[in-house]
């Protein structure tokens, strides 16, 4: 069983069964049941990253009716948008744009990722907890950068 921790500047590891220790790591357990569905048959999706901290986007995501957890999710200063075709997507991605610009929030454009075919390829990778409706999602870094 992976054991997790989260130190002060919101960053969450997880210890693997053989020691391993991975940084950049959120659990996601969506309220909305869709959610995970959504977010395992997306085929387009959009890394987002920003100049905020994990508090600052959890703030505006919880008061933002219009960006749902079934098209985004967040870990650390990144947001995920996920969709199943590419119009839902780009109207999905200009709701959390607008979000941000609304909350006076920041893109950081050399950390996002547009319309890629997987999440892997925006640097996120999404892995099943168990039988259970979570995700571990691992921010793996921009490709490229």
């Amino acid at each position: 069983m992976d054991r997790f921790s989260v130190d002060q500047s919101g960053t969450t590891t997880a210890q693997t069964n053989d020691g391993a220790v991975m940084t950049n790591v959120a659990v996601w357990t969506p309220s909305d049941e869709t959610a995970f569905e959504n977010a395992r048959s997306a085929t387009v999706f959009t890394r987002i990253g920003t100049r905020h901290s994990p508090d600052e986007l959890k703030v505006v995501l919880d008061a933002t009716p219009t960006v749902k957890q079934t098209f985004c999710l967040s870990v650390n200063n990144v947001l995920l948008i996920f969709s199943d075709n590419i119009e839902s997507h780009r109207a999905d991605v200009r709701a959390v744009l607008t979000m941000l610009q609304e909350n006076s929030m920041k893109a950081d454009p050399r950390d996002c990722v547009w319309d890629a075919g997987e999440a892997t390829d925006a640097g996120i990778r999404l892995e099943q907890v168990g039988e259970h409706k979570a995700y571990m999602v691992v921010n793996t870094g921009r490709p490229g950068a």
